[in-house]
């Protein structure tokens, strides 16, 4: 662990505060005639997933810390926990979805991801680019609806519903990138 001042911070950097883990989700500095800069925190909990606002000098300390990382493969869900499996020990645990936020959308079962671990405790995953998903349920395109070139909203296996263009099928799988929730391409 190496400490720094929150002037250095940057997005996505990991820290700890009241002994518990944060990443910093945004930063900005404000500073006011003839005193300290103030440096405006937005950081996740990432035990519990709850986000805070916090000020600070802009040349307080810090603790920066990293995470260790290790594979895992997701198993299946119960109600709001998702069970995955260390690739490396085969320990099986769990994380409840409040702590995954918008990755639940691309989770099937069987798939890789690599999970972050704090203290040896699992407490976060990070999901691959791109995910293939099976498209369960898409409206037939319309003909003419093409002129603007067409998107029509499908729901794919996990639920989660997106926006993909007129030739997208019930059946089909399709690729969509993890980070923004969007339709890549058809497989």
């Amino acid at each position: 662990m190496s400490t720094i001042a929150f002037k250095e911070i940057k997005k996505g950097t990991t820290i700890l505060i009241e002994d518990e883990p944060y990443e910093v989700v945004d930063r900005s500095f404000r500073a006011k005639q003839q005193r300290e800069a103030m440096a405006t925190v937005i950081m996740k909990n990432l035990l519990t997933g709850k986000v805070l606002t916090k000020n600070f000098q802009s040349s307080a300390q810090v603790k920066e810390i990293t995470l260790e990382e290790s594979k895992a493969q997701f198993l299946y869900k119960d109600r709001n926990e998702y069970y995955f499996m260390d690739q490396e020990t085969y320990d099986q645990f769990s994380l409840d979805g409040s702590q995954l936020d918008n990755s639940v959308n691309y989770l099937k079962e069987e798939l890789i991801i690599r999970i972050k671990k704090f203290n040896d405790k699992p407490i976060d995953i990070i999901l691959p680019a791109e995910v293939s998903l099976k498209v369960v349920e898409a409206p037939p395109g319309v003909k003419g609806d093409t002129v603007q070139g067409g998107s029509k909203l499908i729901t794919l296996e996990t639920g989660v519903r997106i926006s993909t263009p007129l030739f997208v099928n019930e059946g089909d799988n399709v690729l969509v990138k993890t980070k923004t929730g969007k339709f890549d391409r058809r497989e």
